[in-house]
């Protein structure tokens, strides 16, 4: 496993580990449902399954949620930082939110390096070209954008 993967899977296992932190404060507080925990949960720990394994598809989701999501928390987060007023509860709801949004950037970031592509072998056999485009809906062929060579 290279670098890049490494960093990425690290950063995502801490967003995952403060979701599922957050998840348990708010079942025991009885401000949250199980499915509201449940399935995002599922969510980050099947794309970082899928980061780990190789699968295109994780990579696509990773990219893509991760920044989405990075920047809608960091948001929040200054939002509810912003309005804690010295009390402990909002305090560590805000450090939770930040501990799963911050995370996200460097993982974005790390999937989008040349090592990250070699692993998600999404640099074409043909040309070299690595940055190629979806070959079907679940990204398990994938297409050369330069000379449409097509590969799994």
């Amino acid at each position: 496993m290279n670098g890049s993967i490494l960093v990425a899977a690290i950063a995502l296992a801490v967003t995952v580990f403060a979701r599922m932190f957050m998840g348990v404060l708010a079942l025991l507080a009885g401000k949250a449902s199980l499915w509201a925990v449940v399935v995002p949960l599922a969510i980050a720990l099947l794309i970082l399954l899928g980061i780990l394994a190789g699968h295109r598809l994780a990579w696509q989701w990773g990219r893509l949620l991760g920044l989405a999501a990075g920047i809608i928390l960091t948001l929040v987060t200054i939002q509810v930082l912003r309005r804690a007023n010295g009390r402990p509860e909002v305090l560590v709801f805000g450090s939770l939110l930040a501990l799963q949004g911050v995370p996200l950037f460097p993982m974005f970031f790390a999937l989008g390096t040349q090592g990250a592509r070699e692993h998600f072998r999404l640099i074409c056999p043909q040309c070299g070209r690595s940055k190629p485009r979806g070959g079907n809906f679940l990204y398990t062929k994938v297409v050369c954008k330069e000379c449409k060579t097509v590969w799994s």
